[in-house]
């Protein structure tokens, strides 16, 4: 008989508890709903949040995006005027080049002409000197001709 309530007993407590267990179940289920609900809640407001945070995020990689491209483009303007200014530099520098040789040319050409001019200068003053005795030796004979004839 001891055995039998013994039984009996842990039948009614097991039932006791498997009710007691049902019922927490059935609370833990219908909170449940409430605290899904809760969870998600947070869940899209963080979702939002960093949805805004990823916008934002977005449009600062927008603009150093162009930034990077207008500092590439500026490169590569800077890059063709070098290159413009390299071109013309040399083109520059042939041109004066061609100018020097002219120049260099024509100095010798005047050195040439003043070396001639020289050397013409002092044969002149010697036909000078030449003539100007002929002249004075045709004048003396002149003179003498004349004494000549006046005696």
């Amino acid at each position: 008989m001891l055995t039998y309530s013994y039984n009996h007993e842990t039948s009614n407590n097991h039932e006791e508890l498997s009710l007691a267990n049902q019922q927490l179940i059935l609370q833990a289920l219908s909170n449940m709903p409430i605290q899904f609900q809760q969870k998600e809640k947070s869940l899209q407001m963080e979702n939002t949040k960093l949805k805004n945070e990823n916008t934002e995020l977005q449009s600062q990689l927008n603009k150093l995006e162009n930034k990077h491209q207008e500092l590439i483009n500026e490169i590569q303007d800077l890059r063709q005027l070098v290159k413009r200014v390299y071109q013309e530099g040399e083109i520059q520098i042939q041109y004066q080049k061609q100018k020097n040789q002219q120049l260099e040319y024509k100095n010798e050409s005047l050195t040439k002409a003043l070396i001639n001019l020289q050397n013409n200068l002092e044969t002149f003053a010697q036909l000078k000197d030449l003539s100007s005795l002929l002249d004075d030796s045709e004048i003396q004979e002149k003179k003498v001709k004349e004494n000549d004839s006046i005696q």
